[in-house]
């Protein structure tokens, strides 16, 4: 019984609740609520990984009780259960963090194979924080501890490790072109648990790539640019999800909290003997060319070149993507703000040549913001 998943129905009608109790209850420990609001009260007491929600309820309605189980406790997966009269409202609710969702009248097959999909992502994204946990410990780190424990592999450790300090020198055909793969699995992730950066690394990865080609970048430093704009955002990894996942704008000491990213990060990597290059984009994709950014105050052409690029298309990514706070901006409206923090925030010789690509490719990089942002929470 320890080793089954816990899941929560949430129907206030018995039929369904009963229904879905009796196929799951082989399978899993089963809680129930009759409503939204018994429901957040047994999330509260209740070791839950997986809830299973209907939308039309009486009262707190499923879209309400969906926001409010994700503001407090963000690591429970939500299965929408839902009519045809609410299907829009249902793939509405993949924004705010639903895993997937399923037609009444439900298929018994359907549902047992989505259940598994999902917890089993769960599971692989628990061990890989408990992974990620291990190479803190080695740094003096300690991250938010993880539920399962996964055996450490001291080989796989130096396996990455090797993979990740000279990665020019690899070729496809010696098996250990696999680094990269690590990476972007490793930025998949930490992004997959926030709905609102979900494919954040990736486009990142794509704005800093025409920046680079733009300016002539050598292969070298391409491979680290690249590497560095998926692992940019790792330190996360260290910071309690209630911030990372808050639903507004942070206060000044969560402002305070969530700036340590870049350090974390560093802190996390550096046992691995990865290039100082990589590093650099790391700890210093938040410095601001007048020197007001953060951890260092570095300014102007002391931040290293990388950095300077990935500031550029990470801050143009979270401008031309939705927060919980705003709507995305334009492509339009980010080329003018991008031009209006020239000098003072970017690089003004970066941003233009950006710009530039900007006008120059504007329908792929559109379709290269709405096919990763089309992807949250699918999958």
């Amino acid at each position: 019984m320890e080793d089954k998943a816990t899941i929560l129905i949430v129907d206030d009608e018995l039929g369904p609740r009963e229904s879905l109790n009796m196929v799951l209850k082989s399978f899993y420990n089963i809680c129930m609520a009759d409503s939204g609001v018994k429901a957040l009260e047994m999330i509260k007491g209740e070791d839950i990984d997986l809830a299973i929600l209907d939308l039309k309820m009486p009262g707190l309605q499923g879209i309400d009780t969906l926001r409010e189980i994700k503001k407090e406790r963000p690591e429970i997966e939500v299965i929408i259960l839902t009519g045809y009269g609410t299907l829009k409202t249902a793939v509405d609710g993949i924004r705010y963090g639903a895993s997937d969702y399923l037609m009444k009248p439900f298929n018994v097959v359907e549902i047992i194979a989505v259940i598994r999909k999902i917890l089993e992502k769960k599971r692989f994204y628990n061990e890989f924080k408990t992974f990620l946990k291990e190479l803190g410990s080695r740094s003096g780190i300690d991250l938010p501890h993880a539920k399962r424990q996964v055996n450490w592999d001291h080989s796989l450790f130096e396996m990455i490790k090797e993979a990740m300090i000279r990665p020019s020198d690899r070729t496809e055909d010696d098996g250990s072109h696999n680094y990269i793969e690590f990476v972007k699995v490793l930025a998949n992730t930490l992004e997959n648990k926030d709905p609102y950066t979900h494919g954040h690394s990736s486009r990142v990865n794509y704005f800093s790539n025409l920046i680079a080609q733009k300016i002539s970048l050598c292969a070298e430093e391409r491979d680290y640019l690249q590497i560095g704009t998926y692992l940019h955002d790792i330190g996360k990894v260290g910071i309690d999800n209630k911030i990372i996942l808050k639903d507004g704008k942070f206060n000044e000491q969560e402002l305070e909290i969530a700036r340590r990213h870049p350090e974390i990060g560093v802190e996390l990597v550096k046992s691995m003997g990865i290039s100082h290059q990589i590093i650099s984009v790391i700890r210093h994709h938040h410095e601001f060319f007048d020197g007001t950014g953060h951890p260092d105050g570095l300014k102007g052409e002391e931040i290293p070149l990388l950095a300077r690029i990935v500031s550029i298309a990470d801050s143009f990514d979270a401008m031309t993507t939705d927060r919980p706070y705003r709507k995305a901006f334009s492509i339009e409206e980010a080329i003018l703000e991008l031009r209006r923090c020239a000098g003072t925030q970017f690089d003004p010789i970066l941003v233009e040549s950006f710009i530039e690509i900007i006008n120059e490719k504007n329908e792929s990089i559109q379709r290269q913001i709405q096919q990763t942002v089309s992807k949250v929470g699918v999958g």
